[in-house]
């Protein structure tokens, strides 16, 4: 009875002492890990975050500028078709044998009236500039012919003076003296005489 009793005692004290082994056990594997898993935890909570890296700043991008407006340029005038040059207009025929002018007796001296019809004979040769003119003195029949002769040159050279201060060239003009040798009417009289003391006009080529 005895032995019995021991066996059994000895049977409980075995499983009890493997059920505290097992608690003991299992009790330090929960504080092995819970003591593994606060460092961890707690590591967790001390490590700091990583910090991201600071992306530059872009700069503003300036607004464009607006775009300056190119100058318009005008435009260029159509070139007018060259017209054909005109024909040198001849200028108006002009009366010498009107123009002629007087001389008092004896006498070469320009009057008056002389000089405003060699006016109008310089005004014509200056729109005519290819035209030339002889000048031819006369003489009435009083006296000799030679001195008639030097008298006429003296009149026809009178006239060329005048209208050369007239701006007309030399080259242009000539003259010359028949001196009594050509009447433009008959020396029977002293209203005839006096008309044929006088230079005329007449144009060359």
């Amino acid at each position: 009875m005895f032995k019995k009793s021991s066996f059994w005692l000895m049977i409980l004290i075995s499983i009890m002492a493997v059920a505290f082994v097992s608690y003991s056990c299992a009790k330090k594997e929960v504080v092995k890990e819970e003591a593994a898993a606060k460092p961890t935890a707690e590591a967790k909570k001390e490590e700091p975050k990583p910090e991201l890296p600071k992306v530059a700043e872009k700069p503003k991008e300036e607004a464009p500028k607006p775009a300056e407006a190119a100058p318009v340029e005008k435009p260029k005038e159509e070139a007018k078709p060259e017209t054909a040059a005109k024909p040198e207009e001849k200028p108006a025929p002009i009366d010498l044998a009107g123009l002629r002018i007087q001389f008092a007796f004896d006498d070469y001296n320009l009057s008056n009236q002389s000089k405003e019809n060699l006016e109008k004979i310089a005004k014509w040769m200056s729109k005519n500039p290819n035209a030339k003119i002889q000048i031819q003195g006369n003489t009435c029949d009083i006296g000799t012919a030679e001195y008639n002769l030097a008298l006429g040159d003296r009149r026809a050279n009178s006239a060329k003076k005048y209208l050369q201060a007239l701006g007309v060239s030399a080259d242009r003009l000539s003259t010359i003296s028949y001196g009594l040798e050509k009447p433009s009417v008959p020396n029977t009289n002293e209203e005839n005489r006096s008309k044929n003391r006088r230079d005329e006009f007449v144009e060359i080529k």
